[in-house]
């Protein structure tokens, strides 16, 4: 757990803090004279791309819009699907069904599919690509959720809460949530992966964070026609999105073999 927790940290830090803790060129702007230059080059340490911008800038500022449209869209996802597993757990006669009947529609469309749909409606941003992630997020959340919640729901501590007439969102937050939290965070560990998955894809097809901001995913759509000149430009953002997944994926089993144990 060791590993993987420390190359994440290790990338955060180093895609939010590393432009400015190392004075790095501006990521968006660049010098066409100096396109395309090599891995090693003076004041380019991992080259440039077509357009003349330093490729580091860009590998750390796309990761932080990356990471940013993943964890925000996950955000979204855990508060509006918890909340909705929690109530479809505590009323299970009417509106239990008709709030898991409502995730099962979303189960229903492929989740980048899904992405795609909303993003291609709502227009290419920041902020629509964490909207159409964080969406298709909620179903998950919210069955995570209700199975958890089912497990304490009819626990004596709860029970008395709630014939002693304590608000329903003071039993949801005090005897409920710290009870489904931990299962709920490793989940949301697994759903961060596939947030930046989608992310990249909306961002590869022109619909995620527009031009001429950089996200991993925009770096590798906009230079797969220098694949034979610079091979370098698509795998150097296809390894940072690999490891970070990959680190992901090891501390979400490393944490749920720990539970488990």
């Amino acid at each position: 757990m060791v590993v993987p927790a420390s190359i994440l940290v290790l990338i955060v830090l180093a895609c939010f803090f590393g432009p400015t803790v190392f004075s790095l060129p501006d990521a968006t702007t660049g010098d066409l004279s100096e396109g395309l230059l090599p891995i090693g080059s003076p004041g380019h340490p991992l080259g440039t791309n077509a357009l003349g911008n330093d490729m580091l800038a860009q590998l750390l500022v796309g990761g932080r819009v990356t990471l940013t449209v993943a964890f925000g869209a996950i955000a979204i996802g855990m508060i509006v699907g918890s909340l909705i597993g929690m109530l479809a757990a505590f009323y299970q006669r009417v509106l239990g069904p008709v709030l898991m009947r409502c995730l099962d529609v979303i189960f229903a469309f492929p989740d980048i599919v899904l992405a795609i749909a909303i993003a291609s409606y709502l227009g290419p941003s920041m902020f629509n690509a964490i909207i159409a992630i964080g969406f298709f997020s909620i179903a998950g959340f919210g069955r995570i959720t209700r199975a958890q919640t089912l497990r304490v729901v009819h626990m004596d501590y709860v029970v008395a809460a709630r014939t002693s007439g304590v608000p329903m969102l003071q039993i949801l937050t005090t005897h409920v949530w710290p009870n489904v939290a931990g299962r709920v965070f490793a989940y949301g560990l697994v759903a961060i992966a596939g947030a930046m998955m989608a992310e990249a894809a909306l961002s590869f097809l022109g619909l995620g964070v527009p031009a001429p901001t950089p996200s991993w995913g925009s770096i590798i759509g906009q230079n797969q026609s220098y694949m034979t000149v610079a091979p370098q430009l698509i795998v150097m953002p296809a390894i940072m999105l690999f490891a970070t997944i990959a680190s992901v994926n090891l501390l979400s089993d490393a944490l749920q073999e720990k539970r488990a144990s």
